[in-house]
């Protein structure tokens, strides 16, 4: 038998189980110190990780004294409770898998898949009105950061609680209004990569934060702030880009990614704390010296000046936008804007509705929709990918006048691929079944008709692809070349 402790339980690995004991101690923010409390505090882990991992947790076990030990699925005295669980191998945690380079973008793309879903579906009325108020969060920094400050004074720097407090007093108006629209829910509260698994296909999230109501009844955005965190923590911008793309791309919340950068530093923080914690009590661990490195080394370098941009993909359908656009932002750490993503997300997706979105009207209307989320990506000082077609003027110079109002550079991506290679795309991806777009061979030719040209000021910040080549050319930086000349050190701070 293995046993594992934290400061707050105790852990048995038997056989094909795991067995989870709370210990009687009293932490303030946990009081364990009942028989009676630890019971609830079980039955309540059991309740809330079945939400996002059903199948490894089973039920709540009495521990009985019998014949002077102690002892599971025996007659005599009842001491305390123990939450059983299935075991999985841990090489299977997603914090295994990153330290061996072995997690994929198809993980990331099925975990943010997952964590959509359940956070627009999570309970939306916290028991109590604070939760996810500006107060608590700045509550919530001062005292992570207090405590890093007791543990490690010489190595804390005092311009991250600097700026957190001016972002908290800048967005005010922004944490009320996400709680009044019922985005403070009861989520998961603990989502670092440890705490995902990958268990015969599926992948589950487990041990949530059962002891704080305070704790999960956050923002989702503060939920998912922390996978973000770890990802970039462990130097992969590229697949924290992503999955926050996925995640906006299901949720829809552009609104949400006004405080996520602030969100990401207090899960930095709390990190940092963690490691902080155990290389006090045990000096020589250097896996802890390095994890505080790398988690308040994040929040340090988040709270830097951030430099927004835009690009807008110009090209005809077939020509490899979506697929290449995806690429590019996972390089330079941009959210990316989807026209078909967002053509289709306030209207039924059975294919009722697909010729009325390509109207002039439909088409007029989606460009006034993604620059409105344009507006709130820049705002929350986010560099944007819009990937759509721009073949009209109009549509690009709106655009256009939405960056140089905000003094940032903008920056036109023309994707070109032969006309064969468009239409044999098109074909192909009518016959894999339902796609994001619903572009058909009629729309190419209606786009080849009416396709406005760039003009001479346009062409000063076009970047031209040829993008008639593989798909995998567009993770190899060599294909951009051009315009990563062009941005020079400007990247999202999702870049890592």
């Amino acid at each position: 038998m293995v046993r594992i402790e934290t400061h707050i339980s105790v852990v048995y690995l038997a056989g094909r189980y795991a067995y989870k004991i709370c210990k009687p101690v009293d932490l303030g923010f946990a009081d364990f110190t009942t028989v009676s409390a630890r019971l609830e505090c079980c039955r309540k882990a059991l309740q809330l990780n079945r939400r996002l991992a059903p199948s490894l947790y089973l039920c709540v076990e009495t521990i009985r004294r019998f014949r002077g030990s102690f002892e599971i699925g025996r007659i005599g005295r009842p001491v305390d409770y123990a939450l059983k669980m299935r075991r999985f191998d841990e090489r299977d945690t997603f914090s295994e898998q990153i330290a061996h380079a072995a997690l994929q973008g198809c993980d990331i793309d099925r975990i943010a898949q997952k964590l959509a879903h359940f956070h627009l579906h999570a309970a939306d009325r916290p028991p109590r009105g604070t939760f996810g108020s500006a107060a608590r969060t700045s509550e919530q920094l001062d005292a992570a950061l207090r405590s890093l400050e007791r543990i490690a004074p010489t190595r804390i720097s005092g311009g991250v609680r600097d700026w957190y407090r001016q972002e908290i007093a800048r967005q005010r108006s922004h944490f009320e209004t996400r709680r009044e629209q019922g985005f403070v829910k009861a989520c998961h509260g603990d989502l670092h990569l440890g705490n995902i698994v990958r268990r015969r296909g599926e992948l589950a999230c487990f041990d949530c934060v059962e002891f704080s109501d305070e704790l999960r009844w956050i923002d989702i955005a503060a939920d998912i702030a922390f996978l973000v965190m770890d990802l970039l923590a462990h130097e992969r911008g590229d697949l924290a880009t992503r999955l926050l793309n996925v995640w906006l791309e299901c949720t829809g919340d552009y609104a949400g990614l006004a405080a996520l950068r602030l969100y990401v530093v207090y899960r930095a923080l709390v990190r940092a704390l963690v490691a902080a914690l155990k290389q006090r009590d045990h000096p020589r661990d250097d896996a802890a010296a390095a994890a505080f490195d790398a988690y308040f080394g994040l929040a340090v370098r988040l709270t830097a000046p951030a430099s927004p941009f835009v690009i807008l993909c110009h090209g005809f359908s077939g020509s490899g936008k979506s697929v290449a656009s995806k690429a590019l932002a996972q390089r330079i750490g941009a959210v990316r804007l989807s026209s078909d993503i967002e053509r289709k997300r306030p209207m039924r997706d059975d294919g009722a509705f697909a010729s009325a979105r390509y109207t002039d009207e439909a088409i007029d209307n989606n460009y006034a929709r993604l620059r409105m989320l344009a507006e709130t990506t820049l705002d929350a000082l986010c560099p944007v990918i819009v990937d759509a077609t721009f073949l009209k003027r109009a549509h690009r110079a709106s655009f256009i006048e939405l960056a140089a109002g905000r003094s940032i550079p903008v920056y036109i991506a023309t994707f070109n691929a032969d006309l064969p290679v468009l239409a044999e795309r098109l074909k192909r991806r009518a016959d894999e079944g339902p796609q994001p777009s619903d572009a058909t061979e009629s729309v190419l030719r209606l786009q080849l008709e009416r396709a406005e040209p760039l003009t001479y000021e346009e062409s000063a910040i076009e970047v031209a692809f040829d993008t008639g080549v593989p798909p995998a050319s567009f993770d190899d930086a060599s294909f951009w070349r051009a315009l990563l000349a062009r941005l020079g050190p400007a990247r999202g701070w999702l870049a890592g």
